[in-house]
């Protein structure tokens, strides 16, 4: 049963987890977004935005420039993270090194586009004119990341650590 904890964990990322927390510049509100939505509290509304209304934005025009580029990206990096998590379920049977390099890699290489975003959007210290950013789902991924990665030959070690019985 163990062999699903890493495609659960991915699930998780991929639904629930906020990503970055973020204040919209001077002030104007307060946000989080995970990779397939963002929720942002201003003093007019409240809103929530799943990625694909964002990418209709900038389909259509609505958003461009920084936004634009940074939402693409960011719909690139969820649309790389869903093809992570489908090969994970798809060989979820499999224990092999070469799994956990390929979830791995889509992990980490997903985890540097959503940065890419945000450095777009926000600058390069995640700090400027659109606001602060601060991306902790991201830096939760990149740890789980490093715990799949340093404990690919011994998983099930990791997990008798913590004592995590199924």
């Amino acid at each position: 049963m163990r062999r699903y904890l890493p495609f659960f964990v991915l699930c998780l990322i991929f639904f629930c987890l906020p990503l970055q927390i973020f204040v919209i510049g001077n002030n104007l509100g307060i946000g989080i977004q995970g990779a397939v939505y963002r929720f942002q509290v201003t003093e007019y509304v409240n809103y929530f935005f799943p990625i694909t209304r964002e990418i209709l934005f900038v389909m259509n025009g609505t958003l461009t420039g920084k936004t634009a580029l940074s939402i693409s990206l960011w719909a690139a990096a969820t649309a790389l993270l869903a093809c992570t998590i489908v090969f994970a379920f798809i060989h979820v049977n499999d224990t092999t090194t070469r799994y956990y390099r390929q979830i791995v890699q889509g992990l980490f290489f997903s985890c540097v586009i959503y940065l890419g975003s945000l450095i777009i959007q926000y600058g390069f210290l995640f700090s400027g004119p659109a606001g602060i950013s601060i991306p902790l789902g991201i830096l939760l991924i990149l740890v789980w990341t490093a715990v799949i990665w340093y404990y690919k030959n011994t998983f099930g070690t990791f997990l008798n650590f913590f004592n995590v019985r199924f």
